[in-house]
């Protein structure tokens, strides 16, 4: 089994996996569960304010994400280093803590339940309650309502960080296996990449949702995954190919659509199969391979279009020095309405002017 093969494989087990993870997460908005069980919390304990706090290990950090009678953003200290305070300790212990009378000052005193978020015998955040309105400190009772919802959050938190990991560990294989495609050709290196970058900063830019953002990079960074079926004499060619060469290698667009309608389910993978597919049709018609025109053109096909176009013309070849940034960002803007949507071209310029048509100094945060 080739590299290639082994990768497609082992996207197609992933995909499968999140399409379920994907399902069970739209059905449950993961702030709403925080936000339900803390008021729930408020009203049963009569507590007058409670915070859920959440674990980030990889940032080292544990982050106020939900609260009620407090705003997260005005307490003292919405962000924790790990172990710190009672909420890091109990974090770190995994073990209940209750204060009765902590002094507040001003002759007040603080009572505090904090219990920890576990799921799968790890801790992963905690709850804390803070002061009964009948001033009277939190009894058994509370602890016993506190723990078990704590529990139901818990397991929410768990499924979420596990999709939120899968969906890492996907995008990762789709990385490797564009990476893969683009070794077979290196004066490409580096292609698939670098347009999933500008698409994906292109479809910030027009304010797409996030997770539109993501689909959209994902699909980007599959454009050309049909190269995969194209013979090397053809892809690999270091002088430019002939017309009959040509009609070979505009085959990666069906090719690549073949490859993505595999993986299953489809629907998963529908905004990528069409983007691999229709990523050379062109507003005026002129494209290929089925001659569309303007919005019957898929918005991400649109988009990747214009990206592609521009790495492939900034790209240097053995056969071609390449165009500069400021050429390539004329040449889009000259057939911006005929052949690349207006809209988007005239997004993809903004960028450029941002950085001022320095590639070195182009945003470089990450799509996921």
């Amino acid at each position: 089994m080739t590299t290639i093969t082994k990768l497609e494989s082992k996207v197609k087990e992933l995909s499968k996996l999140l399409e379920a993870l994907k399902e069970l997460n739209a059905a449950i908005d993961l702030q709403d569960i925080f936000q339900g069980i803390l008021n729930q919390m408020v009203m049963i304990a009569e507590a007058k304010e409670a915070t859920l706090w959440v674990l980030e290990k990889e940032k080292n950090r544990i982050v106020a994400k939900a609260s009620c009678g407090v705003s997260a953003e005005s307490l003292p200290l919405p962000t924790l280093t790990v172990g710190e305070g009672i909420i890091g300790n109990v974090i770190n212990t995994g073990k209940t803590d209750v204060v009765e009378n902590a002094e507040q000052g001003m002759g007040e005193y603080k009572a505090m339940l904090t219990v920890p978020l576990k799921a799968k015998g790890q801790t992963l955040g905690a709850i804390q309650l803070v002061n009964k309105k009948d001033r009277s400190a939190f009894d058994d009772r509370d602890v016993k309502l506190a723990v078990t919802l704590a529990e139901q959050s818990g397991l929410a938190l768990h499924n979420s960080q596990m999709y939120d990991e899968l969906y890492k560990m996907f995008l990762s294989m789709i990385r490797m296996l564009a990476e893969a495609l683009d070794a077979r050709d290196p004066l490409t290196k580096g292609h698939s990449e670098r347009v999933a970058r500008y698409a994906w900063l292109i479809g910030k830019r027009m304010k797409l949702d996030p997770q539109v953002c993501f689909e959209l990079y994902q699909a980007a960074i599959l454009h050309d995954i049909g190269k995969i079926g194209i013979e090397d004499r053809i892809l690999r060619k270091t002088t430019g190919l002939t017309d009959s060469e040509y009609e070979l290698m505009k085959k990666h667009t069906e090719i690549g659509a073949r490859i993505l309608s595999a993986i299953k389910p489809n629907r998963f993978f529908q905004k990528s199969i069409d983007t691999a597919l229709l990523h050379h049709e062109r507003m005026d018609g002129s494209g290929y391979p089925n001659k569309l025109k303007g919005e019957e053109i898929p918005l991400f096909a649109r988009i990747v279009g214009v990206a592609d176009a521009f790495d492939a013309m900034t790209t240097v070849r053995t056969y071609s020095e390449g165009m500069s940034v400021q050429e390539a960002a004329a040449e889009l803007i000259r057939c911006k309405g005929s052949l690349f949507d207006s809209e988007i071209v005239d997004t993809f310029i903004e960028i450029l002017d941002d950085c001022s048509y320095d590639l070195q100094a182009f945003p470089t945060e990450d799509a996921v």
